[in-house]
This record gives structure tokens, C-alpha cells and sequence, in this order.
């Protein structure tokens, strides 16, 4: 395998060059230009036909135009912009796509600027309705101006080293995060239809390569073809193509035709283990796999896949948005719903050291103590911490009477659960969970009449 030629080193100031391929974009170009135009020092639109607005529009941005035929290739004009962008870094948008964050894009690049490719976050949005979230992946959409990267493919193409060898590449984070309109519900189906007819007729012209399996799966799923799109995304998995931007996509594409087929329920769960075997970080898949536990009446095991399912999103903002205090309190939160009190017991920790201190938090770490058989004089003071840092919290006195219950000092207890009731009464138990205190409560009334029964007995006798 050729190995990729060495990056060059990144100058004082970059030149970054958009590149886009257009066709009667004028509704949506303006506001992609507008969303780069201050990270960029050139603009150069590829046009293939447009009988509207876009070129006028393209060169009112000050845009390099080239006016070329189009031939059903989408590489090939891709490539043909490069080839005239004269960026030392090249982003490549579609006109449809925008820029989250405008402001961060050139700085963003800047801090990657000894990489080769950026992968940065996409988010598939649906224009006709209220610009309502469809589904996130990545995208490779950044990348240098080396005459060793060009794009292959009729139809969904991608970049590729045409030396042969590996692409290395980064993930951006939430800066470079972008928005994609493309897959907006009524223009979906057409775009299906020309994807499906350009695909065929590459296979026809250069023959077939197994990276198409994923490009065919993707049109049968859109045009409602379930049994061929089943076969397809089985065979991309099969073939274990690498797919850098969004590994997940044959198996979503696979587990919907499934559903579609009404495939038994007991089938599908298999396929999400063997899913969750290859991608074990991706919450969609955890989530469908807790939807059809439920449908089987097994809640206590969907639970446990809904608690991986938010165990795994906060691990991926963490990855993209870097780590808060936050973070360690909704993990000690998850793994103790299920039952993972060691590293709730940790995670709960590191929120408080931190000074993330709720009621939530310090409930994790008395439940976790308990449930790791901890010195009770720990958990004692961890209570007395917790009404130290939270006062208006009437739990936690309740939580150190039952305590104090337990182990025979009855007076201190009952004292401590007049307290609670004090703290309650005039937060009217507004702000906190009436269930959770009235089950302390429940469970000291019920050690004090047990031990009174008991001292009245003894007295009897």
C-alpha cells in the first residue's frame, strides 16, 4: 500500500478556497455563500445548466464561475473546481448546506492546519417542516489542496487518495458543524429516482466496485424497495467497506426494511447485537433495540439499553463539545438506574469535586454507598454534606434519620425526621420528588414503631 505523501507545513496565513457544483440554486446558494464568505479568500462555483439566478448570484459574491456540461458525473466537476481553486485548504459545500457557526469556520480550520482532511458534524434538516432535525452523521467536506486528493464516483462520491494508501483525517468538533436542506421531504423522492439512474448506468460504464452497495441501499430504502435495499446494506456490511463518514448507514438502511417486512421482533433484536458489536457507540441503535424490548415485555432490559443509549450520548458531547460537570452527574445518573453502582458511585463523585452539587447527584452517591455495603458512618457524613450543601432539600435529613433508625438511636432519628418535615412544609415539596421522601419517611415511621413494639414488649415482661 502506498503511503500518502508528507503534509506540508502550515503557513502563517491560510488561503482557503469554497468550492461548489451548482445547478439552479439560486433559493439556496446566498445563504451557504453568506455562511463561509468571511472564513474564505475565494469562491469557485462549478455551474452545470442553470437557467435561473445562481450564476448572477455566485458572481455577486465575487465567485469564480465555470460554466461546464453536465454528463451525469458528480466527480467530475467536483474535481474540476479544484483544479481551479488555488486555496492551500479547500472547503467544499453543496448550496444547500450552510455553516452553523460562521464566525468559527476559518479559525476551526486554522487549529487543523498540519492535518490532511477535517470530518466535521452534519445535521440533515427538513426545510418543509419548520426545519425539524431528520438525523445527524459526519462528513468529509475539508480538506488540503493536494493534487494527490480527488474525488471518484458518479453518484455519492467521495474523496480518495488516487495514489492508492490510506486518508488520514480529524474530527472538527461542533464548530465546523454544518446544516444540510437536501433531504427536505418533497424533494427527496427525486432525488432518489436520479440517484438510482446514475448509479446504474456508472456500474454499466466502469463496472461495479462494492462501495456502491451502500449508495444502492440508500435509493431502494428512499424509493420504498425494502427487499433490495435489505440486500444491499447486508452486502456492505458483508464486505466491511471502509466507510469513514457515516459507518452506521447500512445497518440503519438494514434494520428499516426489516421493520418494513415485519421482520419477527426476536430477528431484528439479533441483528442489534450484532450492530452494537461493530458500532457500540452509536445511540440510535441502543434506542431501537430498548423500543422492541418493550414491545416484548422485558422493560427491566430495555432499561438498561435506554441507560447505554444516554451513557453513549454524553460521551459523544464530551468528544464534540469538551467536558463539564454536567457530564459526570447524567453518568452517575445512568448507571445507577442500571444497577452500575461502582461507577455511579464515581462518576457522582467527580460531579460534586467538581461542584455540580444537586439533589440527584448526592442521592446517586448514598444510593450507591448502600448498595456497595459502605461504612455506614460514611454514608452518614456524606448525608450530613449533602443538607450542609443543600438545606432545602428535605430528603437528606430524612435520609440520615433512617440512618440513625437503623442502628437503634431512635431519638436522633425521630428528630431528624421532624426536621425534614419542617424543610418540606414550607417548600410546600414543590421542588423535589414527593415519592423519594415519602418512601424515607415511610420506612423511619415504620423502624420506630418496630422498635417501640419492641422496648413495650420487654417492658411487659
Amino acid at each position: 500500500m502506498r503511503k500518502l505523501k508528507p503534509t506540508r507545513k502550515a503557513k502563517t496565513k491560510l488561503k482557503i478556497s469554497a468550492c461548489y457544483i451548482v445547478k439552479n440554486e439560486e433559493k439556496t446558494l446566498p445563504r451557504s455563500i453568506d455562511s463561509l464568505k468571511s472564513a474564505v479568500d475565494e469562491i469557485v462555483v462549478i455551474d452545470t445548466g442553470s437557467t435561473d439566478k445562481t450564476i448572477e448570484i455566485a458572481e455577486s459574491y465575487g465567485a469564480k464561475v465555470i460554466k461546464t456540461a453536465w454528463n451525469d458525473d458528480f466527480s467530475a466537476p467536483r474535481n474540476l473546481a479544484i483544479d481551479n481553486a488555488s486555496g492551500d485548504w479547500i472547503i467544499f459545500l453543496d448550496a444547500d448546506e450552510f455553516f452553523a457557526y460562521p464566525d468559527k469556520v476559518r479559525p476551526a480550520i486554522e487549529k487543523f492546519s498540519n492535518e490532511t482532511t477535517i470530518i466535521i458534524p452534519r445535521i440533515n434538516i427538513d426545510a418543509d417542516n419548520d426545519n425539524r432535525e431528520i438525523n445527524r452523521n459526519n462528513d468529509l467536506r475539508i480538506f488540503r489542496n493536494v493534487d494527490y486528493l480527488r474525488y471518484r464516483g458518479m453518484i455519492h462520491e467521495n474523496l480518495e487518495n488516487i495514489n492508492g494508501g490510506d486518508l488520514p483525517h480529524v474530527y472538527s468538533g461542533k464548530d465546523l458543524t454544518i446544516y444540510h436542506t437536501g433531504y427536505s421531504s418533497t424533494l427527496s423522492e427525486d432525488k432518489f429516482k436520479r440517484n438510482l439512474r446514475i448509479l446504474e448506468l456508472e456500474v454499466k460504464q466502469y463496472g461495479y466496485r462494492v462501495q456502491q452497495d451502500m449508495s444502492f441501499a440508500s435509493c431502494y430504502t428512499g424509493l420504498g424497495d425494502y427487499e433490495k435495499a435489505l440486500y444491499y446494506a447486508k452486502r456492505a456490511i458483508k464486505a466491511e467497506t471502509p466507510i469513514i463518514t457515516n459507518p452506521e448507514a447500512p445497518y440503519v438502511h438494514a434494520l428499516k426494511a426489516m421493520y418494513e417486512l415485519k421482520y419477527p421482533i426476536e430477528e431484528c433484536l439479533k441483528f442489534l447485537d450484532e450492530t452494537l458489536q461493530a458500532l457500540p457507540d452509536v445511540p440510535f441503535f441502543y434506542d431501537q433495540q430498548g423500543i422492541l424490548l418493550e414491545k416484548l415485555k422485558r422493560p427491566k432490559e430495555a432499561n438498561i439499553s435506554y441507560c447505554k443509549r444516554d451513557i453513549v450520548k454524553v460521551k459523544l458531547d464530551i468528544q464534540l463539545n469538551g467536558h463539564r460537570p454536567q457530564h459526570d452527574a447524567e453518568l452517575a445518573s445512568c448507571y445507577s438506574d442500571m444497577g452500575d453502582y461502582k461507577n455511579a458511585l464515581k462518576y457522582a463523585k467527580a460531579a460534586v469535586k467538581a461542584g455540580y452539587k444537586t439533589d440527584r447527584v448526592y442521592r446517586d452517591i448514598i444510593k450507591s454507598m448502600y448498595m456497595l455495603k459502605k461504612p455506614i458512618e460514611n454514608i452518614v457524613k456524606v448525608t450530613t454534606e449533602a443538607i450542609k450543601a443543600l438545606p432545602q432539600c428535605p430528603e437528606f435529613y430524612a435520609e440520615r434519620a433512617m440512618i440513625m433508625c437503623d442502628n437503634n438511636h431512635i431519638a436522633e432519628g425521630y428528630r431528624e425526621l421532624k426536621k425534614s418535615l419542617e424543610v418540606w412544609n414550607k417548600l410546600e415539596g414543590e421542588a423535589h420528588d414527593k415519592s423519594y421522601f415519602a418512601r424515607i419517611a415511610g420506612r423511619v415511621y415504620a423502624r420506630i414503631a418496630e422498635i417501640e413494639s419492641l422496648m413495650s414488649k420487654v417492658e411487659n415482661k
